[in-house]
């Protein structure tokens, strides 16, 4: 794990997406999304020398939403460190297989997006969801904030004691596998069922967001240095219609 602050730590070698380990001040270990199948050599390798190598490790698993590249090592980090993996309600049915998932591919966007939601519409992520979450103020200190639209369930998740918010693919702070350069950008289109309402909901939020020490997104670098600043102005363009 590269570590971001005192208690964030980000997975190396893992480029699909952001794994991201919360450490709280009571010793719990939660690890937000799981990534992609293919990286879970990756995961595991970053995991153990985080020091988090077998059961009662990790607290939980929490995921922002059901893609695979979020959610395709839940299933299996529930089984090797035996903790529960938690999603919103609305992914849960097709996380666990009981509703089929909605076809991603629509021919939209460039041909790298239309080989991923090939891949999305044809390996589904499947697990066995333990619980799910209460919008609002939820346990051990987070904040679940809707932001349907990506996925039926897709939210952000605010870890109060830490006031650090993470934002899956609802507020992405970079481009796509790259997590040096900073660009803020909603979630994309070509991955979203509802792009309007999740741009709606994540705007709303931003717009008058809890306090920050950082933002923790799906895809991108963290985010720590004038939060404040840079919301307000990403949110008026947007708002305005001018691209971040």
């Amino acid at each position: 794990m590269k570590r971001q602050t005192s208690s964030l730590g980000l997975a190396t070698r893992v480029i699909a997406s952001n794994i991201w380990l919360l450490n709280d001040a009571q010793g719990r270990r939660f690890l937000i999304d799981s990534g992609h199948a293919a990286e879970r050599g990756s995961l595991k390798r970053s995991l153990r020398k985080a020091g988090v190598r077998t059961h009662g490790d990790l607290q939980a698993v929490l995921l922002t939403h059901r893609h695979s590249d979020h959610a395709g090592n839940a299933a299996w980090l529930r089984d090797y460190f035996d903790c529960p993996v938690f999603c919103h309600p609305n992914d849960a049915p097709v996380l666990s297989g009981y509703a089929p998932a909605p076809r991603v591919w629509r021919g939209i966007g460039n041909p790298i997006d239309h080989l991923f939601c090939y891949m999305e519409d044809h390996h589904p992520a499947r697990l066995w969801v333990d619980d799910v979450y209460d919008e609002g103020h939820w346990r051990w200190g987070f904040h679940v904030f809707p932001a349907f639209g990506h996925t039926e369930g897709s939210v952000l998740l605010y870890h109060e004691p830490t006031q650090v918010l993470f934002t899956g693919d609802a507020l992405l702070t970079g481009i796509p596998p790259m997590r040096r350069s900073e660009v803020f950008q909603l979630a994309f289109a070509p991955y979203s069922i509802d792009r309007p309402l999740c741009h709606r909901l994540t705007l709303d939020l931003l717009a008058d967001p809890p306090p920050l020490n950082g933002i923790a997104s799906g895809h991108g670098p963290y985010v720590f240095e004038r939060i404040g600043e840079k919301l307000a102005g990403f949110v008026q363009e947007q708002r305005q219609g001018v691209p971040a």
